[in-house]
């Protein structure tokens, strides 16, 4: 997320429920970032600059490195018919829209890294006891 106060607003809402965040600036940063450090998920702007999410997303997919099938969300204030198939087009996996509604936001997360988020399994239930 290029723009400040955006970005505040999502780190607020992520580290809030836990979350450990890295923020970058622009979509050169996010392809330099997902080089060298493996992520659960990213979440995408769209409009950056220096690259846009775009660009920086299509970028970590081709280079069949680390972070290749990392979910990676856009979010973008593009709310239009077409701009969702975009986005999958690019390689993002899925979209939110700009205002982030902080349900939506965690239903997105918890969608995409559900099986990561309980590393390990549960443990089973006791049978009931005989008597």
């Amino acid at each position: 997320e290029d723009h400040w106060a955006n970005r505040k607003m999502l780190e607020s809402m992520l580290n809030q429920q836990g979350h450990e965040i890295d923020c970058v600036e622009n979509g050169l940063e996010a392809v330099n970032i997902t080089t060298h450090r493996e992520f659960d998920l990213v979440l995408m702007d769209c409009n950056m600059p220096v690259m846009d999410g775009w660009q920086a997303t299509s970028t970590i997919r081709d280079r069949k490195l680390l972070n290749e099938n990392t979910p990676i969300i856009a979010v973008t204030a593009n709310a239009m018919k077409g701009d969702r198939d975009k986005c999958i087009a690019a390689g993002m996996s899925d979209y939110i829209s700009k205002p982030v509604e902080r349900r939506r936001l965690f239903e997105i997360i918890t969608k995409w890294t559900a099986s990561s988020s309980a590393p390990f399994p549960a443990p089973a239930a006791k049978p009931p006891s005989a008597s």
